[in-house]
């Protein structure tokens, strides 16, 4: 999944996510052969519980 696709899914922006990878909170996340970020569904899963921190108190 392209990050605009799991950036429509989460209502994360674009920004924030490539953010959330770059401090941690994101593995890594695999690349295409030309460099675009692929997002598996473990990846998304993990969105959805940094969201849910997020919110926690």
């Amino acid at each position: 999944m392209k990050i605009s696709e799991v950036s429509e899914q989460s209502g994360l922006s674009v920004d924030t996510l490539r953010y959330y990878e770059k401090i941690g909170l994101l593995p890594p996340i695999q690349r295409t052969e030309s460099g675009i970020r692929a997002y598996g569904e473990h990846d998304v899963r993990r969105i959805d519980f940094v969201k849910c921190m997020r919110t926690a108190h």
